[in-house]
């Protein structure tokens, strides 16, 4: 009996981080459930660097990010902004002296959830499978295979001029 529940633990500690990484893989950029745009990923670019700073109905966007050591944040900066987090630091040095801050950092996933579904102002990304009925996905993005983003390259997300 202890040898079964023994493997049964094993099998589940060995699949268990193959389910969540392929979930991990999966996420969505949300808004508050009354915000009614569609964004393109260079648009959230824009908002995530502090280009676009007012949505279409002149309100201010409060874009939401995670700490800097999650490893969301870095595949999202990588999918979305095209960059790694030690050229954002250097970017925001550089626009610190503009006047321009940085995006708020919250510290989880579901401070971010949360946030947005109480600020219609606000703009966050979260997992895919932690997305709930309290807001709306704006955008969904997805690594092939880990490797790159299926979304920013439909969309044409290049990185290119005008990007950090």
């Amino acid at each position: 009996m202890l040898m079964r529940l023994l493997g049964i633990a094993l099998a589940l500690g060995v699949l268990a981080p193959l389910r969540i990484a392929g979930q991990e893989d999966r996420m969505a950029v949300i808004v508050h459930l009354e915000r009614r745009t569609e964004l393109s990923i260079e648009e959230v670019a824009q908002i995530y660097l502090r280009r676009k700073r007012f949505w279409d109905d002149g309100t201010v966007i409060v874009p939401l990010n995670l700490p800097a050591q999650a490893p969301l944040r870095a595949r999202f900066s990588e999918l979305v902004l095209n960059q790694t987090e030690m050229r954002l630091a250097e970017y925001w040095n550089r626009r610190y002296f503009d006047g321009i801050l940085p995006p708020a950092t919250l510290a989880s996933t579901e401070a971010v959830r949360r946030y947005v579904a109480s600020d219609a102002n606000a703009i966050g990304y979260v997992p895919m499978s932690e997305v709930d009925g309290s807001v709306r996905v704006v955008l969904h993005l997805e690594s092939e295979g880990g490797a790159g983003p299926k979304e920013a390259h439909a969309a044409g997300a290049s990185g290119g001029e005008g990007y950090p």
